[in-house]
């Protein structure tokens, strides 16, 4: 058996009108499920579904990938309610569900799909099989989880705005009901902030590190705030670099903070270290500088001209010489959006003289 081989099985729930179930409300039903371990599969509804809930599973396929012997007394130990597209699921090798095996209309890689973990292993993991999902009243009392309720989002348009450099822009959406939005384009042009491949309601749409010039199509999916969300595939196209190169001086600088920057006490610590970088002025009494540094934010420097001075690791800059001394500066904090300055600087009073 292959390694790649993993167990397919498609879902489909009935949809619940009910927004909290417990689990004498939990009702008996053939459920599709896609396993994604021994002990967890992703479905598209936990409309019924309770911590604690007993359940069952059968084969209805041939060969059986059941465990032998199936564990008796098997119950529903967690339940995720973050819905992630089957074909962004952090657990799941969707190239190897759709491209050795077929998905299928019910089980498609846009389809969005919930975590479900039992409390044995129930599954052979690398094995491909169907089981439908009984879901029994069981009696227990386990936590009750929030299923869907009747608020669904839609999507009318997703815009991009280039921000004239050809390597940045941000993404404008509009829709009804929108309480988060996943973004399903390169990883690489993500603020790296955010977890990539997941919902976020925080992020304001912002993208680096793009290529001037290019064409960029991807899915972009909004949710409601019960669950039910909506996708629009992307296409736009970044502008041409500038035929002069952008300065990167403080303005370029404090609107890159205000942009990729998301916490405000960071971005506050961010603009105070650049105020005080910019502010260093040699002095003819002595042959050294020092950076400033901070405890809340990564701080480096280094020397791009390592004839003219050195940087120590404190931060302390020192004139080898009354050659141009050129410092390159980087502040990065929480929100991993890195800040680089770089200056020039005279000494007249070095060392060795």
């Amino acid at each position: 058996m292959k390694k790649t081989t993993r167990i397919l099985t498609v879902l489909a729930l009935a949809a619940s009108s009910v927004l909290f179930a417990t689990p004498s409300q939990a009702t008996t039903s053939d459920r599709w499920v896609a396993a994604t371990s021994p002990t967890t599969f992703v479905t598209t509804d936990i409309s019924g579904l309770v911590v604690g809930t007993t359940v069952a599973f059968k084969s209805v396929s041939t060969p059986n990938n059941l465990n032998s012997p199936f564990p008796s007394n098997l119950t529903i130990s967690a339940i995720s309610t973050t819905g992630h597209p089957f074909g962004a699921f952090p657990d799941i090798s969707t190239q190897n569900y759709c491209t050795y095996y077929t998905c299928g209309a019910q089980f498609s890689s846009s389809t969005v799909v919930y975590k479900v973990t039992v409390s044995a292993s129930t599954f052979n993991f690398w094995t491909l099989a169907e089981f439908t999902f009984n879901a029994a009243s069981s009696g227990s009392t386990g936590q009750t989880t929030r299923v869907r309720g009747n608020v669904k989002a839609t999507v009318d348009s997703v815009t991009f705005t280039d921000d004239g450099t050809g390597t940045g822009g941000s993404l404008s959406w509009k829709g009804t009901n929108i309480d988060s939005v996943l973004y399903m384009g390169p990883e690489a042009n993500y603020p790296k902030a955010f977890n990539y491949g997941a919902y976020t309601s925080s992020w304001n749409g912002a993208l680096r590190d793009l290529t001037p010039n290019t064409t960029y199509t991807f899915d972009f999916y909004v949710n409601s705030i019960d669950d039910y969300p909506a996708m629009k595939s992307v296409t736009f196209k970044t502008g041409a670099a500038p035929a002069v190169a952008v300065t990167k001086d403080a303005a370029y600088w404090t609107k890159f903070v205000d942009t990729f920057v998301i916490y405000s006490s960071e971005a506050a610590n961010i603009k105070k270290l650049m105020a005080k970088f910019n502010a260093i002025k040699t002095s003819p009494y002595r042959s050294f500088i020092k950076v400033p540094t901070s405890r809340l934010t990564t701080v480096t420097a280094s020397s791009l001209t390592p004839t003219s001075c050195s940087v120590a690791k404190n931060g302390v800059v020192r004139g080898l010489n009354g050659e141009t001394c050129t410092i390159s500066y980087t502040v990065i904090g929480a929100s991993k959006a890195p800040v680089t300055l770089v200056r020039d600087f005279t000494f007249t009073n070095f060392v060795g003289q």
